[in-house]
């Protein structure tokens, strides 16, 4: 199944705990990355990159505040709301959505590829 913006909070909010920090701290790490790819674009103006990297930056601090939020349960920040956040900052600059929806994607498959790793060989 492929993650979408219109079934990601139906896949997130099924994944146990343990495959939500997985999840999202993977996703911190592919943002960063994404932020090195704009950052390394040479197809966009000084103001398109400042501009794309502030909106992806915008992300990767709610996405390392829902870690928190995730591993000490402090509230409920439901996965519909988080989609709807990051979505809305995507759309400043088509680049971002470009990196956020990449990011997503590859942080869902590498919690598919755990879920399909024999138990005696996981050392994630």
């Amino acid at each position: 199944m492929k993650i979408t913006p219109e079934n990601y909070a139906e896949i997130v909010s099924a994944f146990s705990k343990d495959e939500k920090l997985r999840f999202y701290e993977a996703l911190a790490h592919l943002l960063t990355v994404g932020c090195r790819a704009i950052w390394l674009n040479d197809h966009l103006s000084k103001d398109e990159m400042i501009d794309a990297m502030k909106w992806l930056n915008e992300i990767q601090h709610r996405v390392t505040a829902k870690i928190g939020v995730e591993r000490r349960e402090t509230h409920e920040w439901k996965e519909a709301d988080f989609i709807s956040m990051m979505s809305d900052y995507a759309r400043y600059h088509p680049i971002v959505g470009t990196q956020v929806a990449y990011a997503i994607e590859q942080s869902y498959a590498i919690i598919e590829a755990i879920r399909r790793t024999p138990p005696e060989l996981d050392k994630s």
